[in-house]
Order: C-alpha cells, then sequence, then structure tokens
C-alpha cells in the first residue's frame, strides 16, 4: 500500500514538472501551453483579417514566424524551477493554400484550406532537476491543418465595406514528427478541433478593428512520452484541455498602402489536463501578448504584414518576443 502510494505522488509530481515546463511554438502560429497542440493560430492573424476573395481561384498564404524564450511560468505566475537556464527558440515557415469555389452558400462563398509547418527547433537548459530532464527539441514537419471554411460578402455601406466576416471549421491532424523522447516537438501527436469565426468592422475609411475568435477540442495522445522521460510507468495517455483564445488587431491608415496599429491575442484553457482520465488540477493555460504591427497593400492581389508580440500576462506556458512576417498572394 506505500508503495502504491509513492508511485502515484511520482507520477502526479512528474505530470506537474511537465505541464510547468514547455514546447514550442510551431504550425499556424505559437502552441499555447505545455500540451495544447502545435497547429493553433496565436496573433498569425491580424490586420482586415475577415477579408478574403468571393470570386472562384486560389490564394497563397506564406508565414515566417521566430519565437525566442527564456522563461517559463507556473499556474501561479511564478518562473518554474523545472529548467535552470533554460532557452527555446523556434524558427518556423507556414506554406498555406485556400481554395475559393464557386459554391455559394447563405450568401456566401464556400471554400478549403490546408497548411503545413515546417520547423527548427532548438532547446538546451542545464539539468539540475531530478524530476526533470534536460530540455530537449527535435525539428521538422509540423502538423497539417485543413478544414472548409464560408466567405461572406462584405457589407457596405455610403459605397465602402464597413462589415465582413467569415466561418471556418479547422481540423489538426497528429501528421507531423513526434518522438516521446523529446519535451519539444513539431507534432502533438493528438487530433485536435478548430472552428472559429473571423470579424472585420470599420468604422471609417481608414480605421479597422479585426478580431479571430477560436474554440478548441483536443483528443487523447496515448504516447505522451511521460513513461520514457521520467521513468514513471502506469501513464497510457494525455488529453489536453478544452481552450478558447482570440486574436486582436486594430489599424489606421497612414498612407494609400500602408496601415500600421496594434495587435494582439488572448488565449484561455477552459478546461483541465487529463492523465489516464484523472482531472489534473492548477494546470491551465492563460497566455495574453500584444505588440505593435504594420501591413503593406503591394497591389490588389500582394499584401504584407508584419507582427511583433510581447508577454504580457503568462501561465503554464512559456514566454518570449514573438516576431511574423505573412505575404498573402491571390493568384
Amino acid at each position: 500500500m506505500k508503495r502504491g502510494r509513492v508511485s502515484q505522488r511520482r507520477i502526479q509530481r512528474s505530470v506537474q514538472v511537465v505541464l510547468g515546463a514547455t514546447l514550442a511554438a510551431m504550425s499556424c502560429s505559437s502552441q499555447a501551453s505545455t500540451y495544447q497542440p502545435a497547429g493553433i493560430d496565436l496573433g498569425a492573424t491580424t490586420f482586415n483579417d475577415a477579408f478574403g476573395s468571393m470570386e472562384p481561384g486560389w490564394t497563397t498564404i506564406q508565414l515566417l514566424q521566430y519565437k525566442h524564450n527564456t522563461k517559463f511560468y507556473t499556474n501561479t505566475g511564478a518562473q518554474s524551477s523545472a529548467f535552470k537556464d533554460a532557452q527555446l527558440n523556434a524558427f518556423v515557415w507556414v506554406p498555406q493554400l485556400i481554395y475559393t469555389s464557386p459554391i455559394h452558400v447563405l450568401g456566401g462563398a464556400l471554400g478549403f484550406t490546408a497548411l503545413l509547418p515546417v520547423t527548427s527547433l532548438n532547446a538546451h537548459s542545464t539539468e539540475f532537476n531530478p524530476y526533470a530532464p534536460t530540455l530537449t527539441a527535435r525539428s521538422g514537419i509540423g502538423d497539417i491543418t485543413f478544414g472548409p471554411f464560408l466567405q461572406m460578402a462584405p457589407v457596405i455601406s455610403n459605397g465602402r465595406p464597413v462589415f465582413v466576416q467569415r466561418f471556418e471549421f479547422d481540423v489538426i491532424a497528429p501528421t507531423g514528427a513526434y518522438d516521446p523522447n523529446k519535451l519539444v516537438n513539431p507534432s502533438s501527436g493528438f487530433w485536435s478541433l478548430n472552428p472559429h469565426w473571423s470579424v472585420t468592422v470599420l468604422p471609417t475609411p481608414k480605421t479597422e478593428v479585426s478580431m479571430r475568435m477560436h474554440y478548441l477540442y483536443n483528443f487523447k495522445n496515448t504516447n505522451p512520452g511521460i513513461n520514457n522521460l521520467y521513468q514513471v510507468p502506469g501513464i497510457v495517455n494525455f488529453r489536453a484541455g478544452q481552450a478558447v483564445w482570440a486574436n486582436f488587431a486594430a489599424s489606421y491608415k497612414i498612407m494609400p498602402n500602408l496601415d500600421v496599429g496594434l495587435n494582439g491575442f488572448w488565449f484561455r484553457q477552459i478546461s483541465d489536463d487529463h492523465v489516464n482520465g484523472a482531472s489534473q488540477a492548477a494546470g491551465r493555460t492563460t497566455n495574453l501578448s500584444l505588440g505593435p504591427g504594420a501591413q503593406w497593400t503591394i497591389d490588389h492581389k500582394n499584401f504584407v504584414f508584419a507582427n511583433l508580440y510581447f508577454p504580457v500576462v503568462e501561465r503554464n506556458t512559456y514566454s518570449g518576443t514573438h516576431v511574423n512576417l505573412r505575404w498573402i498572394h491571390a493568384f
């Protein structure tokens, strides 16, 4: 009986260490927390987000992202003691392909999108905690994200657009590189569902406010790697909690082809992670980041975005500077 209690404490401690550590930033933006999937969009979408083509055809989006993390936070907002002298860097290229079909439903154009991240990850730390291994990472192809969308036509008032919206339902498939012996992986190792709603409001001819609101539902990871990393037997599956988050931005047109403004994202995990079906308390993630951004309109088929994010509030996640460069090209 005593031996059973010790094993349970070791399992609980190991899970808390993993949840208090980190995994990498990748896919459409950055990973939100230790076990949230690698394919979620934190800050990759920004100004004029809800606009899209209503005409049949193809569009490509090329995203380059860099994230430099040197701090890791616990549930209380204190820096985690899981790693010493830790550093986690992620460079990600995300090619995305969008097809708008000739099919119209409820006044909107039906389409389909898919994206596949390519990641270069680097992580290191000084091992000093007996419950935590050295922070390690691997690079490679990330998880594919795909799904249908419904692009609505802009609402026109006084000869100009004042409101536009888009609905999308994405699936994140665990197709990427995954090594259970590494703490940082391009793939999460599990399936996720990610429906979201994008909306842009234009109060004046030179101003716009955009928001993309997400819901995230995660399935089980049946090879979470805790057994290998911490030599704790008996952990056969892990399930990250459900979450909601929003990307938000506001800009002002200072030149005919240049908009500048502020951008940010807020992520909140709304249910507990589970190990072998058991709820893990005090492991929910909160992530708020803010920063400046700009949009350069090259012509009616080419747009370039630059966004910088600084951490404001971090709970159960990593923290660092986050830079995005994004190019949209319509064929």
